[in-house]
C-alpha cells in the first residue's frame, strides 16, 4: 500500500472585520492549527488573512475547522501538487497586530536538515534571522503606533482650532443680539418718551 504524499494547501480566512476580538481568534485559530492531525507545517499571516498548510490531510476538514475556530468564512484558494515528505513540525504565525509589545510566537527550535522550500520566501533557517525578524515587526508596530498617535494629536489640534472659531463666532453673535436687544430698547424708551 503506498503511502500519500504531503501536500500544501492555502486557505483565505475573510478578515473583513479587524476588530481586537476577530484578530485574536484568526491568531490564536493559526497558532493551533498545527495540532490538527495530518498538518506537518503551517504558515499564516493575520493581515493577509492567508493560512499554508503542508501535510497529508482533507483541506475541505481544515476549512470546517478554521471556520468553525474563527467564526468567519474560509475557502481553499490554492491546493498544490504533492511534495517530499518531513516530519518536522512548524508553526509561524505572521504579522501580529493585537500583542502590543509581545513577541510574536515563532515557531519551534529549526533543524538543520529541514527543506527550507517550505518556510515563506525571506526567512532565514537560523534563529538569530527570525529574531531579527520579530524585532523589524515590533519596530515597525512601534512606528505605527506613533503615527497613528501623532495623527490623534493633529485630529486633536484641528478640533481645538474648530472650537475656538466656532467659539468666536458664538460670541459675536451674542454680541449683535445684545445690540440690537439695546436698541430696540432704546427705541422702546424714545418712544414711550414721545407718546408722554
Amino acid at each position: 500500500m503506498a503511502t500519500e504524499a504531503s501536500r500544501r494547501f492555502r486557505f483565505q480566512v475573510e478578515m473583513h472585520c479587524r476588530c481586537i476580538g476577530c484578530v485574536r481568534k484568526v491568531e490564536k485559530a493559526m497558532a493551533s492549527i498545527g495540532s490538527f492531525s495530518g498538518i506537518e507545517t503551517s504558515v499564516g499571516g493575520v493581515n493577509s488573512g492567508i493560512i499554508t498548510v503542508v501535510g497529508k490531510v482533507n483541506p475541505t476538514e481544515i476549512c470546517h475547522w478554521l471556520k468553525r475556530k474563527t467564526k468567519k468564512n474560509v475557502k481553499v484558494v490554492y491546493p498544490d501538487t504533492p511534495i517530499e515528505d518531513h516530519k518536522q513540525k512548524m508553526i509561524l504565525v505572521l504579522g501580529s497586530s493585537s500583542q502590543g509589545g509581545h513577541p510574536t510566537p515563532s515557531a519551534p527550535p529549526l533543524r538543520d536538515d529541514m527543506p527550507w522550500a517550505l518556510v515563506p520566501s525571506g526567512v532565514q533557517p537560523d534563529h538569530e534571522s527570525l529574531h531579527f525578524i520579530e524585532e523589524k515587526i515590533r519596530g515597525l508596530e512601534k512606528i505605527r503606533d506613533e503615527l497613528k498617535i501623532k495623527k490623534l494629536q493633529n485630529e486633536l489640534i484641528v478640533a481645538k482650532s474648530e472650537l475656538k472659531q466656532s467659539m468666536r463666532v458664538i460670541n459675536g453673535s451674542k454680541k449683535v443680539l445684545l445690540d440690537s436687544a439695546l436698541n430696540q430698547l432704546k427705541a422702546y424708551k424714545n418712544l414711550e418718551a414721545l407718546s408722554q
